[in-house]
């Protein structure tokens, strides 16, 4: 195994946890109570979603035609299209979600195969995670490493939102179905790694879109019991590391 694989595999544990010990960060019993954690918690994850969305997210976007120029794209397709071919991944993403969040809020009980879908959908999210990891950490080991922590805080207020939208199905065993995601896509990225640019460039924007609605439903406490001291300490800080990435890895 070579350093990169090494990273890897550390990365994709690292976020595996999250899932795991979720509910002892943000304790599934207190949902319905005001904690100052969850608050802190919650801003803190919300000032690292934002300013992950707006100095990396949304600039590797649009800067996401290159990958385009490793397939064949018909000389009639138009650049427009092209350029926005990313931005409309990242909203199916997010629509995606948001479909499920409101068909999950439209039904207080809920219902099995809601819930497997939405289970599975955010195993889906995992698996993508884990399988672009090895092709982010060649981009730049420190984005690769702060995505990392923005997918670990996303997850952590994910599992949150499953054990409220889903209380009489959400089982502490089923996290390790989302373990098990993580595990099988660095597995496959191991033996069918992405032929090009364009296998990491799409499923990272799906992965994107649903990062920012998570930010817009679960990374965003409400301004009423918002901490602002953690969430401007976020938004300063990792815009300052993705900064610092960035200028490292030109």
């Amino acid at each position: 195994m070579n350093e990169t694989w090494a990273i890897a595999v550390a990365l994709v544990g690292f976020v595996s946890l999250t899932h795991i010990f979720a509910p002892r960060i943000l304790d599934s019993r207190l949902l319905n109570k005001t904690t100052s954690r969850q608050d802190a918690v919650a801003s803190f994850a919300g000032g690292v979603g934002v300013a992950y969305v707006f100095v990396h997210m949304l600039p590797e976007l649009a800067d996401g035609e290159l990958a385009f120029t490793q397939v064949d794209i018909p000389i009639f397709v138009p650049d427009l299209f092209v350029q926005s071919s990313l931005f409309f991944v990242a909203l199916i993403g997010l629509v995606a979600f948001y479909f499920l969040d409101a068909k999950a809020e439209s039904q207080p009980d809920g219902s099995q195969k809601l819930y497997r879908i939405h289970l599975g959908m955010v195993s889906v999210l995992s698996f993508i995670f884990a399988y672009t990891t090895y092709d982010r950490i060649e981009i730049g080991v420190d984005f690769a490493i702060l995505f990392a922590i923005v997918m670990s805080l996303h997850f952590i207020l994910t599992d949150r939102g499953m054990a409220r939208a889903h209380p009489n199905h959400f089982r502490r065993e089923d996290r390790w179905v989302l373990t098990l995601a993580l595990a099988l896509g660095l597995v496959v990225s191991f033996i069918a790694p992405p032929p090009n640019e364009l296998w990491v460039a799409i499923p990272t924007a799906f992965l994107g879109g649903a990062v920012l609605m998570g930010i817009f439903r679960e990374e965003l406490p409400n301004v009423s019991v918002a901490r602002l001291g953690w969430f401007t300490t976020a938004v300063a800080l990792f815009s300052a590391l993705l900064l610092w990435a960035s200028y490292v890895t030109l």
